[in-house]
């Protein structure tokens, strides 16, 4: 027997904290007008600021503050969080889940909560700290997988990016790709 790949991408395995937001069509298409409407800032501003070799006069962040901005939003989720309880209830704030692994063409994430296959999600993360690799993309649920670990249930969802922009899947891609050089790495080092 002859075995196919079928991935288009190369996938890494690791983990990432995942923020993500339940859409309806009707709001996945507006929020997808209002981003094309205004844009997005181009890979090179975003590269120009966390580039630490940078010398002609451009800005530079360094690993304490990155750490420092991202601990902060987190916060701020919390406090938003503890004020709007009705909103929580109503499923308008942000879920939380583990990526478990991520390609330029989806990814798996691992939630508490049941999601119905065919749920449009608008999900933000974090790749990298250094560089700065922060995703906020649009998916598809395609499939979902109870898990039991020690009686308590958690879901496996198989996450289809819709609409990524080629700039984000190249920064995912180039992610899972440093993070499998750094894993070689370590293994001839261990050796």
């Amino acid at each position: 027997m002859i075995l196919q790949e079928r991935r288009s991408y190369v996938r890494g395995a690791f983990s990432f904290k995942v923020k993500f937001r339940l859409l309806s069509p009707e709001e996945y298409q507006d929020m997808k007008e209002t981003s094309n409407q205004f844009g997005y800032p181009d890979e090179e501003i975003i590269t120009d600021l966390t580039d630490p070799d940078k010398t002609d006069g451009g800005i530079s962040l360094n690993a304490c503050l990155i750490d420092f901005l991202l601990q902060m939003d987190e916060k701020l989720d919390q406090i938003l969080t503890k004020l709007s309880k009705e909103e929580a209830d109503k499923g308008l704030l942000a879920k939380q889940g583990i990526g478990l692994n991520i390609s330029g063409a989806g990814m798996n994430v691992m939630v508490e909560e049941a999601v119905e296959i065919g749920q449009i999600i608008q999900a933000h993360f974090v790749l990298s700290r250094i560089p700065l690799v922060f995703i906020e993309a649009f998916g598809e649920v395609l499939r979902v997988k109870p898990l039991d670990e020690n009686g308590t249930v958690t879901y496996k969802l198989g996450i289809e990016f819709l609409d990524l922009k080629p700039n984000d899947r190249e920064r995912i891609i180039a992610c899972v790709f440093q993070r499998e050089r750094k894993s070689i790495r370590e293994r001839k080092s261990e050796e």
